[in-house]
């Protein structure tokens, strides 16, 4: 299934919408100032997105959507969001029954928020079971069909909600069923073949308005009966959206070197006389784009496929962390994720990091950021020197070297999986340490995906270790044109053949 750029763009937008209508109706429940944290398009590992839920210990929300949107709507909440929102919502000592009762009324309430918008776009009223309460055992038993038989891929739109100065949130995912979301992509692209001017993308909100069953137009927190805290019950399936007896439409809210001469190559290749990337006599490393370079359409298929090799290559870069430090590491979430680029550095906790830029040339083209925080950064740097550097303060120029190495092989591990599969080359600069990763993070985002795109795919991954406190995050940002192109080519058939030869690369 093909996928327009500007369907995505505006389903993105929606969800953003809806959750910032979600953010609302937690700050009018809580008095309490909330923040959309980040909007993201997922497509990832179903595994991985499963695991992403069930980290930590976390309850849940769980909605079974139906219409021409159908799928499922989760709220996730640890128990800090529960212990606080209790203690907003019924002051003193609650029960747990008080507590899971509290909880349940605030995602019904988000729940017609973040639905309304979704509704009013399609011009259709999208109904929602009640409520069902998840906890922590049964969260963990929770779990999520693959895309189709020929990936485990998963694609879900996400979005996560902050207060109290970002220390306290709670995540929400719309994770539509394959038939739904293909018949509401294919909309959207007969739409913007109907109407191929630029057009306004932005969500009609309906508020707080959705049914509840009852018979005025009294909103969400209408009193049906129920015993509730707050009156609003959860008899029956709600309708939110375009339908909706009591909706309203109101408007809602690293500096890279140029570096021809030592560039690397990682896949099959161009073979000897062929010409190469780099035989049109550009005098710059890098990809060059007009300014109409965006992609027009991606197959939602081998995105996902693709999804999957990128967390082979996470595999294999933690493989040649491995095999220079002797220490074993794993791989956490890996996938691909779509996102407006203004919302790409709020992924990113909250500390210092360093780490090293890359670019890398071919089919795809874009950039490789390694980012690690600065503990996790001295402490693989010294797992790899052969002497101790000492107690010296901060970064050494060894450290610094280590890492510009350790950087160099992982981005090698990382991209050549692609290039097998693609049977193309994909070659790379060698990495260059940046002190501040914000500000080199910031570079490419601004000065080169930003020129051009207003969201960006980026490919997500992590490595821990629990030898040694080493934390790192893996970011690749290919060009959207680019990446269009690489999918167009990928063969699915060679979807295995991912395995590195480690002769090859060194």
């Amino acid at each position: 299934m093909d996928v327009d750029i500007d369907s995505l763009e505006t389903l993105n937008l929606l969800t953003r919408e809806g959750a910032q209508e979600a953010s609302d109706a937690l700050g009018q429940m809580v008095d309490t100032p909330t923040v959309i944290d980040v909007t993201k398009l997922l497509v990832a590992d179903s595994a991985d997105i499963t695991a992403d839920i069930h980290s930590g210990t976390k309850h849940g929300v769980q909605f079974d959507v139906d219409g021409k949107l159908s799928g499922t709507l989760l709220f996730t909440f640890d128990q800090e969001c529960i212990d606080t929102v209790t203690e907003l919502l019924v002051p003193g000592a609650a029960s747990d029954s008080m507590a899971r009762s509290s909880v349940t009324e605030l995602a019904n309430i988000m729940m017609g928020g973040f639905l309304a918008g979704w509704g009013d776009h399609l011009e259709t009223g999208l109904d929602a079971s009640p409520p069902t309460y998840l906890e922590a055992d049964e969260l963990d038993a929770f779990e999520i069909e693959s895309l189709g038989p020929d990936t485990n891929s998963v694609l879900a739109f996400g979005s996560t909600v902050m207060w109290r100065d970002n220390t306290v949130g709670l995540d929400i995912y719309l994770i539509p069923d394959r038939e739904s979301i293909e018949t509401v992509l294919q909309e959207e692209r007969d739409r913007e073949d109907a109407q191929p001017q630029a057009q306004d993308t932005t969500a009609d909100s309906g508020g707080f308005g959705f049914n509840q069953g009852s018979e005025s137009d009294a909103g969400p927190f209408a009193d049906d009966g129920d015993d509730g805290p707050f009156g609003s019950g959860d008899s029956g399936d709600e309708t939110v959206g375009h339908d909706a007896d009591t909706a309203t439409a109101d408007d809602s809210p690293f500096g890279v070197p140029d570096s021809d001469d030592d560039s690397l190559a990682a896949g099959d290749g161009d073979a000897e006389g062929e010409d190469g990337p780099f035989d049109d006599g550009a005098d710059e490393f890098g990809f060059e784009m007009d300014d109409d370079a965006g992609a027009d359409s991606i197959s939602l298929d081998k995105l996902s496929v693709f999804s999957d090799l990128t967390k082979e290559g996470t595999e294999a870069a933690a493989e040649q962390v491995t095999m220079m430090t002797g220490i074993e590491t794993t791989t956490e979430i890996a996938g691909i994720t779509f996102t407006p680029i203004e919302d790409i550095p709020e992924t990113l906790e909250d500390g210092d990091y360093v780490g090293t830029t890359g670019e890398f040339e071919g089919t795809p083209s874009g950039y490789l950021i390694i980012m690690f925080d600065e503990q996790s950064a001295r402490n693989i740097a010294e797992a790899m020197m052969p002497v101790d550097p000492g107690d010296a303060d901060g970064l050494t120029d060894m450290h610094e070297s280590a890492i510009e190495e350790l950087g160099n092989i992982m981005t090698s591990g990382f991209i050549d999986g692609w290039a097998n599969v693609l049977q193309t080359s994909v070659e790379h600069t060698p990495p260059e340490f940046a002190e501040d990763m914000e500000m080199a993070f910031m570079e490419i985002l601004t000065d080169q995906l930003g020129q051009f795109q207003t969201h960006a795919f980026s490919i997500e991954s992590a490595m821990h270790t629990p030898e040694i406190d080493f934390n790192c995050k893996i970011l690749a940002l290919p060009n959207e044109a680019e990446l269009e192109t690489a999918l167009d080519a990928l063969d699915v058939d060679r979807q295995d053949e991912t395995d590195v030869d480690p002769d090859d690369l060194f």
